[in-house]
Parts: structure tokens; sequence; C-alpha cells
């Protein structure tokens, strides 16, 4: 069976861990053609776990997999819709059937995910955990929603850069974990991501 879904505040290991579930469960499944859908992830990370809804596709963008053409524009989407819905009060998330069809191989969703495990344990038990809580709560919570929507809108672009998904991506990963582990000091890291990628789209234009 497939992992239920994650709680609203979790872990990164545990996060990735039933990610990796549901790819392994998906890939042994031949009538499925070893595919997992942005469908299936929902359903495993949970409608109303903001946190873990955006951590799970930036943290795709950012692992190997994200090398996969077309991948990125999924995610962004993703994302995109996500904080849209959070910033106008939905209290659950709803992605449109053409969106929830798009998928992933599912053996490489495993692989590429599974070579994170170890700096998630590390990330866990020496870097997270609940601090400056007031940042990523009430009025901080919406703006961290609103900079991850203006980073999923340009990502896209960056991503035309060589190794210019990195920085917004690394933004995106660093808003969620503050979100999922209510950690203040992600939030401001992930602001400092979210200047290097202001800085690629602004140095091509300087004299």
């Amino acid at each position: 069976m497939p992992p239920a879904p994650i709680p609203d505040h979790f872990g990164l290991e545990e996060v990735l861990s039933r990610v990796i579930a549901l790819g392994h469960h998906n890939g042994e499944d031949q009538a499925g053609q070893g595919r997992v859908t942005v469908a299936n992830l929902m359903d495993v990370i949970g409608e109303r776990s903001f946190g873990p809804l955006l951590l799970v596709p930036s943290l795709i963008a950012l692992s190997p997999v994200g090398a996969v053409p077309g991948l990125p524009a999924i995610t962004s989407a993703v994302i995109i819709l996500i904080t849209v819905q959070i910033l106008v009060g939905h209290p659950h998330i709803w992605i449109p059937a053409w969106l929830g069809r798009r998928s992933i191989d599912a053996r490489k969703l495993e692989s590429g995910l599974s070579r994170l495990i170890p700096a998630a344990r590390f990330i866990d038990r020496f870097l997270l955990g609940p601090r400056l809580t007031w940042l990523t709560t009430g009025p901080f919570f919406f703006v961290i929603a609103l900079v991850c929507l203006l980073v999923g809108l340009v990502t896209p672009v960056l991503e035309l850069v060589p190794l210019g998904g990195i920085p917004p991506n690394a933004a995106l990963v660093a808003f969620s974990l503050a979100i999922t582990a209510r950690d203040g000091l992600w939030a401001l890291l992930a602001f400092t991501f979210t200047l290097g990628s202001v800085a690629l789209l602004v140095v091509p234009f300087l004299p």
C-alpha cells in the first residue's frame, strides 16, 4: 500500500521517505507503467500540509531528478498553484485534472531522492527546529507564500541559464523547510537564496 499522508509539520527525512516509498510502490506497479503522477504526490502529502506541499516539488526540482526535460515546468506550475491558493486563503489545495495527470518515472524519482537522505538526516538532526517561529506564522507566512509565488514564476526562465535553477529551487526548499518545521532561520536563509535568484535575473542587463 502507498504511505499515509504527511503531517503538516514533519522532518525533512520523513517527507523524503514518504515520497521515496511512493516511487518504490509505483515502480513495482506494472499496470501504472511505473509512473508517479502529481495527483499521487498530492495524495501522499495531504491537501492541508502547506509546508510539505511546497517542499516536495522544490526538492524534486533541486535533486538530480530535476534534470528530466519538462519537469522544472511541472514543479513550477505546482508551486505557483499552491502559493496562489495559500494567498487567497483556501483551507486545502486543489489541482486541475490536467496537472494531476503529469507524471515522472517512479524509479528515477526513488533513485534521485534517495541520494538526498543522508543530507536530510543531518539537517533534521543538527540544523532544523522551531526557532524564530514568528517569521513563519501570521503575516510572515503569507509573505513567504508571495515570495515563493514570485520565485516559482521566474524559475523556468532561470532554468535556461546553466545552473541557474539552483538558487531559486534552493530558496523554495528553504522556505518550505521554514514552514514545515516553523524555523525562522531557514526563512532568513531562503531570502538570501532569493536575492541570488534576483541577481541572476539582473546581472545580464547591467552595463
